[in-house]
């Protein structure tokens, strides 16, 4: 037992180096990271995919359509994803206003091709513009979103990321509302950092824009259409590792996404098995950061109860969780001060104790369980799709 138990302390202290040394390697990301200084003004198609936004879809598309962007050089295209709500219904009066506005709709049971790339294959087939814009039909955006981001594609920017904030509302604990905004910056962070090296970890094509030849040029979604999630992270790696197109993130306040935090634990824990079910699609690259960070997660949690029988064992794994808390704030600290984003750290300490057991649950579930999102059942794959 003495023997397994000094092999699991060494197996934790590899782990949580590589966790260290990758967040190390993010902070040195950050601070590569530069503003655009592209002038030109490409053409841009904003899709947004949509499945029963009802509540949400006319400020996501007053949003956009309220851009200081020249108006001849965007359009906005919402993808119906078979909506069993008043979601088209409400598109379709605003593009009977707006003419840059249009409404289609997802054809469905398309196999082996999960319902969210569907829609979103079905509004990039159907726009001729340069640079591709997504966003999520529940977010919303500022006058300058489009120009922001249009201005980080240089010559040799392919795909271009950004931030997403999250807005309070009444009907959400402060505890609920904190753990889940900083979870996802914290990843947000992370995945900047990568892109600052020149790599991809992840991204969120709730803030997201590539271009038409980048796209076009790795086949688009075909090689990942299988996919129920993550296809945005799974394009930019992609592109990066076949094409000469690099990647930029683009953190200034302007060029921030709002969306609005899900209502209850059971919300997240399934959003986060949803993410989880993409990772082991993802290259080795940005793989071996997310398998060293669960084993270190899942030794941390074992160890902390069982090193009760080893006293002599407290410390250091005290002092190793110290240590994870303290590379953990580093990032956040910097990425908070980047993005200009205030209140977060308030939630720090108490996320950090939730953070690890909360993010084991979503990993191992993504493996074993069915995850509901946007009122279907789901696995990682659409094969599994029920």
């Amino acid at each position: 037992m003495n023997t397994l138990f000094s092999l699991a302390t060494i197996a934790l202290i590899v782990v949580g180096s590589v966790y260290a040394l990758y967040i190390l390697y993010f902070l040195r990301g950050l601070s590569r990271l530069r503003g655009g200084r592209n002038d030109r003004k490409f053409s841009v198609a904003v899709i947004v995919a949509a499945r029963n936004e009802e509540r949400y879809i006319e400020q996501c598309v007053r949003s956009l359509l309220n851009q200081d962007y020249p108006r001849d050089k965007f359009s906005i295209v919402v993808v119906d994803d078979e909506s069993t709500d008043n979601t088209a219904k409400i598109v379709e009066q605003l593009s009977n206003e707006y003419p840059n506005l249009r409404l289609l709709h997802a054809e469905g049971n398309r196999p082996a091709v999960s319902p969210k790339i569907n829609a979103l294959e079905k509004g990039i087939r159907n726009t001729s513009s340069e640079l591709i814009f997504t966003t999520d039909a529940d977010c919303f955006v500022g006058p300058q979103w489009i120009s922001s981001l249009v201005k980080c594609f240089d010559d040799i920017v392919g795909v271009v990321s950004g931030v997403t904030i999250f807005k309070k509302t009444e009907n959400i604990s402060p505890l609920l509302f904190g753990f889940q905004y900083l979870d996802f910056f914290s990843q947000t962070a992370c995945g900047a950092g990568a892109i600052g090296m020149n790599a991809v970890n992840n991204c969120n094509g709730s803030n997201m824009a590539f271009r038409r030849s980048a796209f076009e040029a790795v086949g688009g979604y075909a090689e990942i259409s299988h996919v129920n999630s993550g296809s945005d992270s799974l394009l930019a790696q992609r592109i990066l590792a076949a094409t000469p197109w690099r990647m930029n993130f683009v953190y200034t306040p302007e060029s921030h996404v709002t969306t609005l935090p899900l209502a209850s634990w059971m919300e997240v824990l399934h959003q986060r098995m949803r993410w989880a079910g993409s990772t082991p699609n993802y290259r080795w690259t940005a793989l071996i950061f997310l398998v060293a960070s669960f084993f270190f997660y899942l030794l941390l949690f074992l160890f902390l109860p069982a090193s009760l029988m080893y006293p002599s064992t407290m410390f250091a794994v005290l002092i190793i969780f110290f240590i994870k808390i303290l590379l953990d704030d580093l990032i956040i600290t910097k990425f908070t001060k980047m993005t200009d984003i205030k209140g977060l750290k308030k939630y720090f300490l108490i996320s950090e104790l939730i953070h690890v057991p909360f993010i084991l649950l979503a990993a191992i579930g993504s493996l074993t369980r069915k995850f509901e999102w946007k009122q279907r059942h789901m696995k990682r794959t659409i094969e599994q799709t029920v």
